[in-house]
């Protein structure tokens, strides 16, 4: 659902920022088009890179996932000779691989942030700015439901690995 709805953000942020462009309501003298977009478009041009590169990653975390859950490769079997764990440790390991290389090389050209936690850090300061600083009713709204959201996730896997662990006594 994360990949999903951080795509859908980066479509409609992209969108507003795009007419605001055509709209022309801005100094249009930068001395690069990236400093133009920090300068004039600071939430929408963070907001779309930063949801689009999350999203890629959660893509990929849903994928290894689904593969994992779909051929029940984390099921166990009385059989010693089967290969399930080994076919689920190439799913990892391969999703591992391509997830840390697409990190590293993000990473090293986000230009403005040292890390995707860094610009993480700043996504989250401004939509709280936005909220709780400009009063923007909507966002609050947002940033509950993001709360609950993350509450109701916690809620999810800490029963789940409470009823793995009471299962096994």
């Amino acid at each position: 659902v994360s990949a999903f709805a951080l795509s859908l953000n980066t479509i409609a942020t992209c969108t507003v920022a795009y007419t605001a462009v055509i709209h022309g309501r801005f100094d249009p003298f930068a001395e690069t088009a990236y400093l133009f977009m920090k300068r004039e478009f600071l939430y929408e041009f963070t907001m779309v890179r930063w949801s689009f590169l999350s999203s890629v990653f959660c893509f990929l975390g849903m994928l290894a996932s689904r593969l994992l859950i779909e051929f029940e490769l984390l099921k166990p079997t009385g059989d010693v000779k089967s290969s399930r764990p080994d076919v689920a440790r190439l799913v990892v390991f391969s999703i591992g691989a391509l997830v840390t290389s697409l990190l590293s090389y993000v990473n090293q050209n986000l230009w403005c942030w040292e890390s995707l936690i860094g610009m993480s850090i700043t996504v989250g300061k401004m939509v709280l700015k936005r909220a709780f600083i400009e009063r923007r009713p909507l966002q609050i709204v947002s940033v509950l439901c993001m709360i609950a959201s993350t509450y109701y996730l916690g809620k999810l896997i800490i029963c789940d690995v409470k009823d793995g662990i009471e299962g096994k006594l």
